[in-house]
């Protein structure tokens, strides 16, 4: 796995993912995206199911390059690919905590939602549009490890902005056909909480 630093997040507006059914692959186009431009690697690992994803970051023009030299280059290994320009400036280094270990921030709003998702892109994707669309904050994010290459994440804040950003999510996922459930805990107990 390779893994970089925690860094400045307003130094960082763009993100690309790569999700692939090679892992020999996803090595392979590692060294292509860092070769093709100055981006930073977050992560670059197997994961359930045999997959491989590639997460990178870096400015806009520098990570549109190094994605489309990665879809040249993939040799139909590709699962899911996206690339965001404006990315969120709490999803990034998130998820450069992912691949740290210290991906869990305890819930503090009044209400919780569980976003799952049948794909790991599908997820990254839906917890910006989560973050863009209301006042919430992302509390935890797993992508693939363990669960049988699904992903999931959880947002907290006042009721009506979760219920917001959840639909916001909900939609994302249905484009890209990615959608498995989401499930909106109003003032949840403290208890339940360690478990999410």
């Amino acid at each position: 796995m390779a893994h970089t630093s925690a860094y400045d997040s307003h130094t960082v507006p763009a993100l690309g993912f790569l999700e692939l059914s090679s892992i020999s692959r996803g090595f392979y186009l590692t060294d292509v995206v860092l070769k093709k431009a100055p981006v930073r690697i977050i992560a670059s690992q197997p994961v359930s199911s045999g997959k491989h994803v590639v997460l990178y970051v870096g400015d806009v023009a520098s990570v549109d390059e190094s994605h489309r030299a990665a879809l040249e280059q993939s040799d139909g290994t590709i699962l899911k690919q996206i690339l965001i320009p404006g990315v969120h400036p709490e999803l990034a280094p998130f998820l450069d905590s992912i691949w740290t270990q210290d991906s869990s921030r305890s819930p503090a709003g009044e209400s919780v939602a569980i976003i799952e998702s049948s794909t790991l892109a599908g997820a990254i994707l839906a917890a910006d549009r989560a973050l863009k669309s209301a006042r919430v904050s992302l509390c935890r994010m797993r992508l693939g490890q363990g669960i049988g290459g699904k992903a999931y994440f959880v947002i907290t804040g006042r009721q009506d902005e979760v219920e917001a950003a959840t639909d916001a999510a909900r939609a994302c996922l249905k484009e890209v056909e990615s959608y498995a459930r989401a499930d909106i805990i109003p003032r949840p107990q403290d208890e339940a909480l360690v478990y999410f």
